[in-house]
């Protein structure tokens, strides 16, 4: 039990930091009646500033992480076939990540057609058709830490409209990612990324344009108006551009982006996103 080990270490009356957003409503009570002296506050916010910079040990799990899962899905893609449903290849998706060497899947949203206009929809029993768009979102859980990857594909020829939109989103994508100096307030890449929707006449109504990625699927720095974090050497970023119509399609490009002392490294290039793959 957390509290003998506290106990043990003299911390039976002690000033203790916790996570709230990671200790769970059925611990902490327990925590009270066990350490009535004790007194626990709160040091999330100190441990999320801590966890923006990462050593090369962490960077190294959260690249080969993401790698692996990139490769993953592009296993899952390629034996992709018309008639297959939805589900199924959810199931298939969940298999590669963990033969890639995730302990479990953590996320898989794998969505066919129609369904790639929603966002994290559950899958269904929808059957892949010739030429449907094939849209993931997706992570495993490896070694303590997430992976976090998006990418879209279509299954047979695309359409010149879906050349055009995802041609446009990749531009946006590959100019927010050139953004990202060090130095460069979060907010500040945020506000250029929706500039270059605005630019590209797609439509944003997204709270963010990417993530930090480590112990927790999102953490800070999050590029989002409300955070002004200067972009620092050794912060790991899950950047993510999309644009959805629900029911009709959807486009999702997310990379692993490293930020480097001369500026961001894309981790994940295992599949091209500069053009709209075609299987």
């Amino acid at each position: 039990m957390l509290s003998d080990v506290l106990a043990e270490k003299g911390l039976s009356a002690g000033r203790i930091g916790f996570e709230p957003a990671y200790l769970t409503t059925d611990y902490y009570p327990e925590l009270l009646e066990t350490m009535p002296e004790a007194k626990f506050e709160s040091c999330e916010p100190m441990l999320q500033t801590v966890r923006m910079i990462k050593p090369d040990a962490e960077i190294d799990i959260l690249s080969r992480a993401a790698m692996a899962t990139e490769r993953a899905l592009m296993a899952t893609y390629s034996t992709s076939r018309p008639g297959e449903k939805e589900r199924d290849l959810v199931a298939r998706l969940g298999a590669n990540i963990m033969q890639a060497g995730a302990e479990l899947p953590s996320f898989l949203f794998f969505t066919v057609g129609p369904n790639s206009g929603y966002a994290h929809p559950d899958p269904t029993d929808i059957e892949v058709q010739p030429n449907d768009i094939l849209k993931a979102d997706c992570g495993g859980w490896f070694n303590g830490y997430f992976s976090d990857i998006g990418r879209t594909v279509v299954v047979g020829k695309a359409t010149d409209e879906q050349h055009f939109i995802y041609n446009r989103l990749a531009e946006v994508h590959r100019k927010t990612i050139a953004t990202m100096q060090t130095g460069v307030p979060a907010n500040e890449v945020y506000r250029q990324n929706v500039e270059f929707y605005k630019e590209a006449d797609i439509e944003f109504s997204l709270p963010f344009a990417g993530h930090g990625l480590s112990l927790y699927i999102h953490e800070m720095p999050m590029l989002a108006a409300y955070d002004d974090t200067p972009i620092a050497p050794n912060m790991v970023f899950a950047v993510e551009t999309r644009v959805r119509w629900p029911g009709v399609q959807g486009f999702h490009i997310e990379d692993l982006v490293v930020i480097r002392e001369d500026g961001p490294e894309i981790i994940t290039t295992f599949m091209d996103t500069s053009r709209l793959l075609e299987l």
